[in-house]
């Protein structure tokens, strides 16, 4: 687990701090949103919240391809990693959304071709795979209809 922080709305922070895990279970439902209706920005700044109140930095611990994730996706849109967990937040307050099982997983890769100090080539690549159904319900289901 990677140790890092984001920065929250107050009234966002307590409901991450408490949740957390079960909102990172919308992170690939709101990438896939984020990546469908922002397309990839370049020659802007970078966009953090921009939401008026008070914000509340906190400590928050990512897996490894979480971390890895959220990073690509923010790069590439040119917005906070901080702003992406507040879309999952938002996302997560929906009750109708907590109840769709997530369909997909993530790939996540780097391909490093040249590092050094000459040049610096690298292709970072996130792809979303749909699940297989798990064999064991399509075996249960299958006996069932017998």
């Amino acid at each position: 687990m990677l140790t890092t922080s984001v920065s929250l709305p107050v009234d966002f922070a307590h409901m991450w701090r408490r949740r957390q895990r079960a909102i990172m279970r919308l992170a690939i439902r709101t990438l896939r949103v984020q990546m469908r209706k922002v397309p990839v920005r370049r020659g802007v700044k970078r966009r953090y919240n921009r939401q008026s109140g008070d914000f509340a930095i906190v400590t928050t611990r990512f897996t490894e391809a979480e971390y890895d994730t959220l990073h690509f996706a923010a790069a590439a849109l040119r917005v906070s990693v901080s702003w992406l967990v507040y879309c999952m937040i938002k996302m997560w307050m929906k009750r109708s959304r907590r109840r769709i099982a997530n369909l997909y997983v993530t790939n996540y890769e780097l391909s490093l071709c040249a590092w050094g100090q000459n040049a610096g080539i690298l292709t970072e690549s996130l792809l979303f795979y749909r699940k297989f159904p798990r064999l064991e319900k399509t075996i249960d289901t299958e006996l069932r209809l017998d």
